[in-house]
């Protein structure tokens, strides 16, 4: 068995290796199997709902909870470690000009890691 998106609705379609052609059960749209576009899967990061999209796609939106996922395909623009990150940085606590300890702390959003 392989697996295309179609091109109507963009379902997850099952199809036997010796077709040719196929046609979608939700939307009734012909697919060539000639022209099958390559499936990659991820798990949503909220929801845990194993969702498939094209490897062209640098996102994926779940059906189910709405999450925007990003996606590590090898269409995507930059590597799968290169995803905007959140950052913490704890500095030494120090001491006011009243004597108490001050806590020292940044919160920021990498655009790229480096």
């Amino acid at each position: 068995m392989s697996e295309l998106i179609c091109t109507g609705c963009q379902s997850l379609v099952t199809y036997p290796r010796s077709a040719n052609n196929i046609r979608c059960s939700r939307c009734n749209t012909p697919n060539s199997t000639r022209s099958a576009s390559q499936v990659v899967t991820l798990t949503c990061g909220r929801c845990r709902t194993m969702l498939a999209y094209s490897p062209s796609a640098s996102t994926v939106e779940c059906g189910m909870c709405r999450h925007v996922n990003h996606a590590r395909g090898q269409g995507s623009s930059a590597p799968p470690d290169a995803w905007p990150q959140t950052v913490l940085v704890e500095n030494p606590r120090t001491m006011n000009d009243k004597g108490k300890l001050v806590s020292n702390v940044a919160v920021g959003v990498t655009s790229w890691k480096r």
